[in-house]
Parts: C-alpha cells; structure tokens; sequence
C-alpha cells in the first residue's frame, strides 16, 4: 500500500498536468502539441501509480 504522503503528491501531479494539458488546449490557433502530450502522459502514468 502506497502512504498516504505519497498518494496526496500523485494526485498533486495529475491535477497540475491535466490543468497545465487543459490550458494549452485552450490557446489560441497555435498549440504546443508535443508539449500536451507530454502532459497527458504524466498525467496517464500517475493514474497508472495510483490505480
């Protein structure tokens, strides 16, 4: 079992990417892909920790 200290930093992370993911989606006609999915994949990988 993952300690509590630990879980509350995953989900630290996977709040922080999925929000810095959601802003860049909302940018104007040039988005950073490479950049979103960077993020999305943390974001994927951290879930994969926690679950």
């Amino acid at each position: 079992m993952i300690p509590l200290l630990v879980q509350i930093a995953w989900v630290i992370v996977i709040v922080r990417c999925g929000y810095a993911a959601f802003k860049l989606l909302n940018r104007g006609r040039r988005k950073p892909w490479l950049d979103i999915l960077f993020y999305i994949s943390v974001v994927i990988i951290a879930l994969a920790f926690l679950l």
